[in-house]
């Protein structure tokens, strides 16, 4: 689970560096752009909530003995997607051109190619949303049998595929092109989120029935706990989806791509450090209100806010001081020059703070969740997606692609923040003090920190220039090492107490234990 884990994570950025060799210009743009509506329709089918109904429906049944019960509910629910998935990915290949100038309005007129290219893209990738739909009852049925290699195994070999695609279509452009990218999505989905797992679901004795009972109490039930979670996971695509199709507008010859690669580099700090501790809270925070026992409930709140702020406000710093040092280092080859460097800077730049903010919302969210209440978050969702449009109509004239941005960051700050007033007023105080206490106690870490990424990467440049790739390696690892090092010296040296258990809930989750937080550690 580790390999698999930590192999994906550095996958993703291999897909992104070698498609950043395309540059931010021209039609690397249609091919980002023809994302959108695909993902949508993705976290509308199911999302990553099908597990989230799915698993503990299944395992009930199989922890009782009902093995006929469960393989039933599987069949059901397999044929349900296949034909109601089947169906939308249909309508959308047919629909594909008008799609493409719903999401990209900037293009129609000005840039006729880019919005051709994009439809035609788009119904080459429709297909892989049914893949990833499929396979994600797949891998949720696999964890169910505590079998959890093979799923994660998964997202490895789908950007395996799209990194060969964008080889192919480098070396050779004439004959390879981005629709070579766009046909290796597909077969990456097949592939990695299907195929890869047939086998071991095999294995352990999977059974297709051809069954497709609307009735059956299991499919009744898992519609039932996930609806609300999809649409909650929806809205929050949502907000991307806004900031997206307005950079067409803002800046129809590279705004999708400039978003696209800010977008992936800021989400990876809250990837692995904010999702991780949510992932691992969530069945503590479950457990104490099972119990109604919200003195620990809260207890274990308080206690999964600290240390992912801990984790994550040098990650923001990190992210929002030295955004140019680090596009430099993983990004600027090939097509990708000073100008699209400095593009993607400014925005993730502007994306930075929001790293707090979507780590907290993972945590504030899964909070509600273990209340069985999915709808307050939606609610809010919704409040978060109105904030990303007004924001974003008010400041994309005077701030480009950073005003886009800075709404999408915003907007995240107004989802956790008023979840995290409406949570306080449910169960009483969070123990916010602890919060602040805990950020206190970092302060003088966090400046040192701040102090070091500022004029780190200008000194390491002044020393060794800004070209050849050890010289962007030293301007981008200089500062981390020294400002890191710091960091943790100072926290010891002012006893923060999530110096120790941070750590642990991420490797916890990363290594796939159960164990609880060592609340000795922090009460």
């Amino acid at each position: 689970m580790v390999f698999a884990t930590l192999g994906a994570r550095v996958a993703g950025l291999v897909r992104v560096m070698v498609l950043a060799r395309f540059g931010t210009t021209g039609e690397i743009n249609a091919y980002y752009q023809a994302f959108v509506i695909p993902d949508l329709v993705y976290f509308l089918i199911a999302g990553g909530a099908l597990r989230t109904g799915f698993v503990p429906i299944f395992t009930e049944y199989i922890t009782k003995g009902k093995w006929g019960q469960a393989w039933k509910t599987f069949s059901s629910l397999l044929w349900i997607l296949l034909i109601f998935g089947g169906l939308i990915v249909a309508a959308g290949i047919l629909a594909a051109p008008m799609l493409a100038v719903l999401i990209a309005p900037g293009w129609v007129g000005g840039e006729p190619e880019l919005l051709e290219l994009c439809g035609r893209l788009m119904r080459i990738i429709f297909p892989a949303q049914l893949c990833f739909v499929v396979g994600g009852l797949l891998m949720g049925t696999l964890n169910a049998h505590k079998h959890f290699f093979w799923p994660a195994m998964g997202p490895i070999v789908y950007d395996f595929f799209i990194i060969g695609g964008a080889v192919l279509a480098i070396a050779m452009p004439d004959t390879f092109g981005l629709p070579t990218i766009a046909y290796a999505v597909v077969l990456g989905a097949l592939a990695g989120n299907v195929l890869l797992q047939i086998r071991p679901l095999a294995a352990h004795g999977a059974r297709l029935q051809r069954v497709l009972d609307l009735h059956d109490e299991g499919v009744k039930r898992v519609i039932k706990l996930a609806l609300p979670v999809i649409f909650g996971l929806a809205v929050a695509e949502i907000n991307y989806i806004i900031i997206r199709t307005f950079s067409t507008i803002v800046a129809p010859d590279q705004g999708p791509a400039v978003m696209e690669f800010a977008n992936r580099l800021w989400k990876l700090p809250a990837g692995i450090f904010g999702a991780a501790i949510a992932i691992a809270l969530f069945p503590m925070l479950a457990e104490h209100y099972a119990k109604d026992d919200e003195d620990k409930y809260r207890r274990d709140f308080s206690f999964g806010m600290r240390n992912t702020m801990f984790l994550t406000v040098p990650a923001a710093i990190v992210m929002g001081l030295m955004p140019a040092a680090i596009v430099r280092l993983l990004m600027q080859y090939g097509d990708f020059g000073a100008q699209s460097t400095a593009a993607v800077a400014e925005v993730m730049m502007w994306f930075a703070p929001g790293i707090v903010a979507l780590s907290g919302l993972y945590i504030v969210a899964r909070a509600f969740y273990a209340r069985h209440d999915t709808k307050t978050p939606l609610l809010v969702g919704v409040i978060s997606v109105a904030t990303c449009i007004v924001l974003s109509f008010t400041l994309m004239e005077p701030m480009a692609l950073s005003g886009l941005a800075l709404a999408m960051t915003v907007s995240n700050f107004v989802n956790a923040g008023a979840l995290m007033a409406i949570l306080k007023r449910r169960v009483g105080q969070l123990d916010g003090a602890s919060m602040v206490n805990s950020q206190i106690r970092c302060l003088p870490a966090n400046l040192f920190l701040v102090a070091i990424c500022y004029w780190g990467p200008a000194y390491a440049e002044s020393l060794l220039g800004a070209e050849g790739v050890l010289s962007r390696a030293v301007a981008v690892f200089g500062p981390l090492i020294i400002g890191g090092a710091g960091f943790f010296a100072l926290t010891a040296a002012f006893k923060v107490r999530e110096l120790s258990s941070a750590f642990s809930m991420v490797a916890r989750r990363f290594g796939g234990s159960k164990a609880a937080p060592q609340h000795n550690e922090v009460t």
